[in-house]
């Protein structure tokens, strides 16, 4: 496909593209995403374009603490804000203190069997932590001593804990678990997970803690072995347990169903749980199912008929023009009957992507074009930024010279898989080699996009 075909389309930057979203007016919700044509919007969805416009633009920085004052994740627990949120903080040199104040302000975490309230402040508890736990590994003494200060004395201190340990190195959490002990009494014990840091290495210290772990697990078996934010590493018999077990709470189901679908997971024993795990409208069953591939065709036949729903998956045997045909139906289905729900897109433009790149340069030209805006504009207006290095590899697959020369922008995206792919496939220019020094010096970046970085700029 040649570069005037791919990528000669307004909006690549700009979010011109999105069409009607929910800041035109168009939606009933309590809560909305701004446009993605404004600067609230881009910072919301964490593109790299705000942030390196917000480093001329200092009277907009303010718009920083608006999306640390309410968690603009789409999914909580896939889409990634911490790191980008933090470098604006420090690279703009905003105020601590009214982070700080909104972690403080937030009250416990109501429980899951509560309805959700959208005036409460269960979204405001994790962007002001997370934002506090990555500066902290870059060095910052007041936001360090901020999060070990609120374990002693905050509301939310296990899910604090559970952040601290995530990003920072073992020593400087571990002297915690006195505090922890002597709190644990405190709360709920379905708010500790045993299997997960800090409380699988605090196991045996206390008996206090344990107490509240034997007591997490008679009220929920799975947390004793399910670390809700990693299961990537699990064998397909232990995720199949997780699925089994009717103590697995939404959150692990959902993660467990999203690692078997993004990870290629076929599980066959879903064939014989598919009735017993209910409609494949819950999240991730339906792709996850198709993976199966024919056999599951009388199934889904029946569901599709039902439900109304398309698969997010076609089968195999299949010419590339019928799939192509049944795989932009599909897409067009999603847009009208997606009700709010921007998870699938990335199965379904990768499916399209990968059987169009296998045709002829010359054909299904009208095809090429239409996926390419499509992607374009998903990744400037879709607030569900896990997906997002899928469209950018589609987009790669589709015209590797001509995306390599948009990507450098995306080194300031809020995804790591995101700026893996910039570091290792954007134009070397030298905008691109200065921000690809900014990612290999800094104390707050991956480790292994660090690596790429010294890596790719070692390239002549």
């Amino acid at each position: 496909m040649s570069r005037q075909s791919c990528l000669a389309v307004r909006g690549w930057d700009t979010g011109e593209n999105c069409g009607v979203d929910c800041a035109d007016g168009d939606c009933e919700h309590d809560w909305h995403y701004a446009s993605a044509r404004s600067t609230l919007g881009a910072l919301e969805r964490g593109r790299g374009i705000v942030a390196a416009r917000l480093r001329d633009r200092p009277e907009d920085a303010g718009l920083v603490y608006e999306c640390i004052g309410r968690d603009t994740r789409w999914n909580h627990f896939l889409d990634s804000r911490e790191v980008y949120l933090a470098r604006l903080v420090r690279e703009l040199r905003l105020d601590l203190a009214p982070v700080v104040a909104q972690l403080r302000a937030c009250g416990p975490l109501p429980p899951l069997s509560e309805p959700f309230d959208p005036d409460s402040d269960a979204d405001m508890f994790d962007p002001p932590a997370g934002v506090l736990a990555v500066l902290a590994l870059g060095g910052d003494e007041q936001a360090r001593e901020t999060l070990r200060d609120y374990v002693r004395s905050g509301a939310r201190w296990t899910d604090a804990l559970t952040i601290i340990a995530r990003w920072w190195p073992v020593a400087w959490w571990d002297d915690l678990w006195r505090q922890a002990a002597a709190r644990a009494g405190t709360v709920e014990a379905t708010e500790f997970w045993p299997a997960e840091q800090p409380w699988r290495r605090w196991h045996g210290r206390d008996r206090r803690l344990d107490a509240a772990f034997d007591a997490s697990v008679r009220e929920r078996p799975v947390a004793a072995v399910a670390p809700r934010g990693n299961l990537a590493a699990y064998s397909e018999a232990r995720l199949l347990n997780f699925l089994l077990d009717v103590s697995t709470d939404s959150g692990t189901l959902n993660l467990t169903l999203g690692t078997a679908r993004h990870q290629g997971r076929q599980l066959q024993e879903l064939l014989n749980l598919a009735e017993r795990l209910g409609p494949p409208g819950l999240t991730g069953m339906f792709s996850v199912l198709l993976e199966l591939g024919p056999q599951m065709a009388a199934i889904l036949h029946i569901r599709t008929t039902e439900t109304g729903r398309l698969p997010l998956r076609t089968f195999p045997d299949v010419s590339a023009g019928r799939k192509i045909a049944m795989l932009s139906d599909a897409l067009e289905r999603l847009d009208r009957d997606k009700d709010g729900d921007w998870c699938g897109y990335d199965l379904l433009t990768e499916q399209l992507a990968q059987t169009l790149a296998g045709t002829p340069p010359t054909a299904h030209r009208d095809a090429k074009d239409r996926l390419v805006r499509r992607l374009i504009h998903l990744t400037a207006c879709s607030p569900h930024t896990y997906e997002r290095a899928s469209y950018l590899r589609s987009l790669i697959l589709m015209d590797p010279e001509g995306a390599a020369e948009h990507l450098p922008i995306f080194l300031l995206d809020c995804e790591a898989d995101v700026r893996l792919l910039a570091v290792r496939h954007a134009a070397l220019t030298d905008d691109s080699r200065r921000r690809l020094v900014e990612l290999r010096d800094d104390p707050v970046e991956h480790s292994h996009i660090k690596a790429a970085a010294t890596e790719r700029l070692q390239t002549p």
